[in-house]
């Protein structure tokens, strides 16, 4: 789930796919090794998710500000 939701904000943040498809990685090789619990790893998806959101939010918004012009 981390890694699945930190490739998918670097998706929405227009990262080039190969650079998505590397950090969803990385991520995935952090979430195996590290010391981080549960709880910080569940913070850190929340956080991620809501990013995504949040542009996800700003670019519909875009793009009906620039439909209505």
């Amino acid at each position: 789930m981390f890694a699945r939701n930190l490739h998918e904000l670097a998706v929405s943040a227009r990262f080039q796919k190969h650079r998505s498809d590397r950090l969803g990685e990385i991520a995935k090789r952090i979430a195996v090794t590290s010391q981080t619990g549960e709880k910080e790893m569940l913070l850190m998806t929340g956080i991620f998710r809501r990013a995504v959101q949040m542009i996800r939010e700003e670019n519909e918004s875009r793009a009906q500000t620039h439909s209505k012009t």
